[in-house]
Order: structure tokens, then sequence, then C-alpha cells
């Protein structure tokens, strides 16, 4: 129960997101990291969410550009994309719809260039707070 004037308590979700092409534009040759991921993800976690990061690439290729974005100390796991990971996700924030429709989530549209005026991710907190979790 909550008193008037007074703050509820948010329940605390797992929220994955997806590497390529979601926070990353990767090519052979340089891996840009999405405008707004560090914001986003700060934001999130000050919500106390838990924050995660998932790739059909692999845990280790996570590991790796979460470590080159300078993500570690917002990012609560990195995961190979297993449909039994553990913890289970609660958010998704994916380019395939596929995956957002099966897991519940925010689709983004493909990061495929570098983009500076990109503000999808943004999008990402009006749908949690739409939502009451933020």
């Amino acid at each position: 129960m909550t008193i008037e004037g007074e703050p509820s308590e948010t329940l605390r979700i797992n929220i994955f997101f997806d590497v390529d092409h979601t926070l990353v534009y990767p090519t052979q040759h340089f891996n840009a990291l999405r405008p707004g991921v560090h914001e986003v993800m700060l934001r999130i976690r000050e919500a106390g969410h838990g924050v995660y990061v998932w790739s059909a690439g692999g845990q280790a290729y996570v590991e790796r550009t979460v470590e080159m974005h300078g993500l570690g100390e917002l990012v609560d796991g990195c995961f190979d994309k297993d449909p039994k990971v553990d913890p289970r996700p609660d958010f998704i924030i994916d380019d395939d719809w596929y995956l957002v429709e099966k897991y519940g989530g925010h689709c983004v549209s493909q990061y495929k260039a570098v983009d500076d005026a990109d503000r999808e991710l943004h999008d990402v907190l009006v749908r949690l707070s739409e939502l009451g979790h933020l």
C-alpha cells in the first residue's frame, strides 16, 4: 500500500540488450556505439533494474563489446542469446521484431550507419516509463 504523494516501489525487472545493430553498428574496420547507450543503461540501473547484454555471437563477443565501449559498470551480466538464460529476460531491446514479440520489450530500428542524431534508445525509456518501470 502506498500513501498518497509517495512514490510506489518499482518491481525489479531484467532488461536485456541485443548487441549487433541494436547497441552497435559493427563493420570489419570498426564497432560504433549507438548514441544514448550509456545514458539509457544508467537510467535503467538507477531505477533498480538489472541490465544485461546478450548476442547470438556468444558470451565472449558480448564481453569484448561491453569492455570496448566502457559499459562494464552499467552491465550486470553478459550472455549468449540462449532461451534458457538465467536470469530470464523480462524486457528485451532488440532489432529483431520476432524476439521482441517472443520475450516482450521494445523493437528498435537496425543501427546500420553511424548516426549521431539517432534517438532510438531514448524511446526505450519512454516505453519503460509508460509501463511504470521508470
